[in-house]
């Protein structure tokens, strides 16, 4: 029997016709095993259905719409639709050629095609929400780091997160937002940055550290002390580690004492923002300006070091032996000893029997002896040239222009002008 009509089988988009007879004949033939039937017309329509049946079941499950946010709905059950469409027109026509065929590829590629976008655009609207559950958590967490750049990339995934944008998807299951300043793509939208909470934490370890190191021993952190040294590469290497979104944490989320160094530091990060000064150039600024509160810490540390006499070495090697000499306080006179550590206490043996502790601080601790120790300083009553005193140290100094002197910059201007 010859067929003169075209096939319902005709190929999508517009391809050439194809000999009804053959594919009629062929998909009999298939159908039949060769057997031949009772009624060829249905043997072959079966055949074909059959065949589409089974290519449809090669498409992915749809996207689950419930999960998806109202606004956006429409846009993918439009381009499901459309895209099923398509994957059917292709499978009814491509068995009507033969296979290596450039029209049998052109369909095969094209169902394949719309298969890989089903599974694209399913794991799109997950990410989508994922990302979405990110933010918010970070949102209300308050973790997101303060400086300017990032909360400029995270306003925008604000828009983004909270359906202000219209969608659009590409034929490859892509999906793009589309505002008043153009598209984005979702696999290229911008990172943002948490607060360097690690960082930070160390931070504040290392000024609790020179704190209670300086509280124990009197010792204050100078650049000539290994320990500056160590906390100094320490935190460079953390910078380094964390790259721009560390340095920026460090200056912009107060973490570190609740201080924001970037309110002192503004010409700098201006500079940096100028491209003026370099990522490493901006590092070592910050590390310096962390390393002189380091310092600070630690002179507060000593200046509020107490001994207690029953176990300090007041008598041992913490000090230098009496010179012998004496000196005049009042109607009092002394001995002394001096601390081999600048930062020390000075001990006074009175004549009268008693024994006071003299602070850089100016604090005096009276461990023996009922007399109450005079406010004025000491006057040398021998004729030779001795050390200068406390006192006189701190009003050369104030007199410099140092409004209150500390304690290490007493006991290093002491043994400087010392003879």
């Amino acid at each position: 029997m010859y067929y003169n009509q075209q096939s319902i089988y005709d190929a999508a988009g517009g391809g050439s016709y194809t000999n009804v007879k053959t594919a009629f004949d062929v998909g009999y033939e298939a159908a039949t095993l060769g057997k031949g039937s009772d009624n060829p017309t249905r043997s072959v329509k079966n055949f074909y259905e059959q065949k589409l049946a089974n290519y449809l079941k090669k498409l992915p499950a749809d996207v689950d719409l419930a999960a998806i946010p109202t606004k956006y709905r429409g846009n993918i059950s439009e381009f499901l639709s459309q895209q099923k469409q398509e994957y059917v027109n292709a499978a009814n026509s491509v068995d009507e050629y033969e296979v290596g065929s450039q029209d049998y590829m052109d369909r095969v590629a094209k169902m394949n095609q719309i298969k890989s976008s089903f599974e694209n655009l399913d794991k799109q609207m997950k990410l989508y929400g994922e990302n979405k559950k990110d933010l918010i958590g970070d949102i209300e967490g308050q973790t997101i780091s303060m400086y300017g750049e990032n909360q400029a990339n995270v306003n925008l995934l604000r828009s983004v997160y909270n359906e202000e944008l219209d969608m659009m998807i590409d034929e490859t299951g892509n999906v793009k937002f589309v505002g008043v300043d153009g598209e984005l793509s979702l696999n290229d939208m911008p990172d943002y940055s948490i607060k360097d909470y690690e960082t930070a934490s160390a931070m504040t370890k290392m000024g609790v550290g020179v704190y209670q190191n300086a509280l124990k021993t009197g010792q204050v952190l100078s650049q000539n002390n290994p320990l500056y040294f160590q906390y100094q590469n320490q935190l460079k290497t953390a910078i380094d580690q964390g790259g721009t979104s560390t340095l920026m944490s460090i200056l912009h989320d107060g973490l570190v004492g609740n201080v924001v160094l970037a309110d002192g530091m503004k010409d700098q990060i201006q500079a940096y923002k100028d491209g003026n000064l370099s990522f490493s150039e901006l590092r070592d600024q910050v590390v310096n300006n962390y390393m002189d509160v380091l310092v600070k810490q630690s002179q507060t540390g000593a200046s509020q070091r107490k001994v207690n006499p029953s176990t300090s070495k007041a008598d041992g090697s913490s000090h230098y032996a009496s010179d012998g000499k004496h000196f005049q306080t009042g109607d009092r006179y002394y001995q002394r000893r001096m601390p081999k550590d600048p930062s020390g206490f000075e001990i006074r043996y009175y004549d009268d029997g008693g024994l006071e502790y003299h602070y850089p601080d100016g604090k005096v601790e009276i461990i023996k002896g009922s007399g109450t120790p005079s406010n004025t300083e000491p006057e040398i009553v021998t004729t030779e040239k001795d050390k200068l005193t406390i006192s006189e140290a701190r009003q050369a100094l104030i007199d410099s222009g140092i409004k209150s002197p500390s304690a290490q910059e007493i006991a290093d201007y002491i043994r400087k002008n010392s003879k």
